[in-house]
């Protein structure tokens, strides 16, 4: 089962690219999602044997989706009433394909829209239509027993919330719980997984106002955290987790070293210890950098297949 990478160009560079892997170690060459364009980071899901992509197209804040049999995509295609200021959430699970987002300019609220495999479900808005937050959402799904959400409060609250759905379309804001006691620089990501008669155990990481990245594990869905601990990576803006095979996921970013727009990218079953993919060894900082891929934001990941155990 191949795991896919998609991300945004760098610099001037506003083309979405892919590749993919299926040892975990070695990448194939990168090729352009033709007539694919963002300013921000792409979204990547995998559902019914087929790859999702969505992203926000560089011209407006409309957002846009194609599809791929895992060699190559679709025409890109509007998806109908949706519209953002920032990049969006692709979830795959039991229950369907979801795309979450925030609305456009200073619309603080979070929408959401399901994808039956023909047409989008017009889009409505969650949490009542309360103001939930003012960055994107980042979402998880594929092997945990809930859809999660987790997003920075509304305004300038750059605390971390988290939010379960029992199938990604019924949404409660009495089960908003807060994050990890820390705020954020830019915005959080969340992996999971689970067990029979275990709650999900949840994987939070999220950068600071400097840049270096920091996680958190929870044992028991959110309800308490570890502490806050340190990786050995600095990002421009985010994470990109996808669950592929380990204990927790792959993660994946972006930096900017000695002035190159890399992507990086680590093995994290170890929690808040992150490994070098290849060797095993605890990651240090500059190390799995991505030859001959480079972007201004963190790129997108998504495995290919069968995506439960």
């Amino acid at each position: 089962m191949p795991l896919y990478m998609a991300w945004r160009g760098a610099l001037g560079d506003t083309g979405l690219w892919w590749s993919q892997t299926r040892d975990g170690i070695t990448w194939t060459p990168h090729q352009r999602v033709l007539g694919a364009m963002s300013l921000e980071r792409p979204v990547l899901a995998a559902w019914r044997g087929l790859l999702y992509l969505a992203w926000r197209d560089e011209r407006d804040q409309a957002l846009w989706w194609a599809v791929s049999d895992g060699s190559s995509w679709s025409r890109p295609r509007a998806v109908p009433g949706a519209h953002s200021s920032h990049s969006p959430a692709l979830v795959a699970g039991h229950h369907g394909l979801h795309l979450y987002w925030k609305g456009p300019g200073a619309d603080e609220r979070l929408f959401h829209a399901a994808f039956d495999g023909r047409f989008w479900i017009p889009g409505q808005a969650l949490f009542n239509g309360w103001p939930m937050t003012s960055s994107r959402p980042s979402a998880t799904t594929t092997h945990t027993a809930c859809t999660w959400l987790t997003f920075t409060g509304a305004g300038r609250d750059r605390t971390i919330r988290l939010c379960p759905s029992p199938d990604g379309t019924e949404w409660n804001h009495r089960h908003v719980v807060r994050g990890p006691h820390t705020a954020t620089g830019s915005w959080p990501s969340v992996v999971g997984r689970t067990g029979a008669g275990r709650a999900d155990r949840l994987l939070l990481a999220w950068p600071d106002h400097d840049g270096a990245v920091w996680c958190a594990l929870s044992q028991d869905a959110a309800q308490h955290w570890s502490r806050p601990a340190p990786v050995p990576a600095r990002t421009l803006r985010g994470i990109a987790f996808a669950g592929w095979g380990t204990v927790d996921a792959y993660a994946a970013w972006a930096m900017t070293p000695e002035g190159e727009y890399g992507i990086f990218w680590a093995d994290t079953t170890g929690g808040p210890t992150w490994h070098d993919p290849d060797t095993l060894c605890p990651l240090q900082h500059g190390q799995r950098r991505l030859d001959e891929r480079a972007s201004l934001r963190e790129p997108a990941m998504a495995a290919y297949g069968t995506m439960w155990r």
